[in-house]
């Protein structure tokens, strides 16, 4: 396979808000591996890759539905915590090798999956997470907080009660669409949509692998990948949970390219004055930012959302975003979400910022240490929200 040398060198700085001068995106870092000219496998999708959804959809039969609903009985007659939810606790003894089978397409196959077939409306909210939590430990056994409140599930609805308008909410409790994006340093994204919406909201996925072929392949965009990859890109984020940081959007570890990706904290919101230290994105970077944007556009996956489906996504392999969308009232769109991560097949990241930031999710080698001082809050059944803090507006 061809390469071309313009990966520079990542020099991590974690957890600090680090001055970068108006001209630090021109730096030329020292070189220390080659990229790929071109990147092959099944992470390389595009639209066309798929003759239709069943090529990543599981549909359960009625007997796996059954096996579903006998392993939440199972489980409740143990008389254990939502926590405590595993494969032993929650036994599927027929749909288990199939959910494993999704494991490894999410870590090593195209990178995300989808399971239809299961009807929210037949269990209450606190059995519906129990299966959730049930399906997805065959995916991946370990959950992440998600917020500095230690929240393990995050509720995703237009919260159509708060007087705040729809621009000053975080993109998760509005109905406007997003852009693409990873969700900082999880693994597994994991949704399971308990409502769809009246009209739009489905969700968009592309491959960071498909937008790094691009790129390279097209020398007025191959520059971009050295860009991408400098550690000179500013995350404003706030909160004590995920601090303000410098890093690279780019990472290319262990032969994988991975992104990772967002445009918020980057760019800031209108309106909000940045992190003392953090410079503002240089004309390079937002044309950058915006050239990412466009080409995850041009190769997007549209999924069709139907109640009750849960979608599985390898965070640093898969882009997503989700469309505008109409409510119905206090029906709308509906979902929860979850960040997993496999203990056996999860993928080895770069020192720095990424795994930084991964292990203060999951904790240092999947476990939480006696100095951590976030605890877990399994917040079941969603309050509604009326305001929202800075940092949930910088964050995914």
């Amino acid at each position: 396979m061809g390469v071309e040398t313009v990966l520079l060198e990542e020099q991590p700085q974690v957890w600090r808000n680090l001055a970068v001068k108006a001209d630090r995106a021109a730096d030329h870092f020292p070189i220390t591996h080659t990229w790929p000219a071109k990147l092959e496998g099944p992470l390389v999708w595009r639209p066309d890759s798929f003759v239709s959804e069943d090529d990543y959809t599981l549909a359960l039969t009625e007997d796996e539905i059954a096996e579903v609903r006998a392993g939440l009985k199972h489980f409740k007659n143990l008389d254990l915590y939502g926590s405590e939810v595993s494969p032993e606790t929650f036994p599927l003894s027929t749909l288990g090798p199939k959910l494993r089978g999704l494991a490894l397409e999410i870590h090593r196959g195209r990178g995300f999956a989808v399971i239809r077939g299961l009807d929210p409306d037949e269990f209450s909210p606190e059995d519906n997470v129990l299966i959730f939590l049930g399906v997805s430990s065959y995916i991946g056994e370990l959950r992440g907080r998600q917020d500095e409140h230690g929240s393990m599930l995050m509720h995703i609805r237009n919260a159509s009660h708060s007087q705040t308008p729809q621009q000053d909410r975080p993109t998760r409790y509005s109905s406007r669409p997003s852009t693409f994006h990873t969700d900082t340093f999880a693994d597994i994204l994991a949704l399971h949509t308990l409502r769809p919406s009246l009209h739009g909201g489905r969700n968009l996925l592309s491959s960071a692998s498909t937008i790094y072929n691009t790129l390279s392949l097209q020398p007025h965009h191959r520059r971009l990948i050295e860009l991408l990859a400098q550690p000179c890109w500013s995350f404003d984020s706030r909160g004590s949970f995920l601090p303000s940081s410098t890093r690279p959007l780019l990472h290319y570890h262990q032969g994988r390219v991975m992104l990772n990706f967002a445009r918020e904290p980057i760019l800031g919101l209108p309106g909000v004055k940045r992190a003392e230290g953090l410079a503002e994105a240089t004309a390079s970077q937002r044309r950058a930012l915006d050239v990412v944007e466009e080409t995850a556009k041009q190769n997007q996956v549209v999924l069709e959302a139907r109640k009750g489906d849960m979608l599985f996504v390898n965070n640093h392999a898969v882009l997503h975003s989700r469309e505008g969308f109409e409510d119905h009232g206090g029906d709308g769109r509906y979902l929860v979400r979850m960040w997993l991560r496999n203990g056996e097949l999860k993928w080895d990241l770069p020192e720095g910022a990424l795994k930084e930031g991964n292990e203060r999710i999951y904790g240092r080698d999947g476990g939480r240490d006696h100095e951590d001082e976030l605890g877990e809050v399994w917040n079941v059944v969603d309050v509604p929200r009326v305001a929202f803090e800075l940092s949930e507006r910088l964050t995914s």
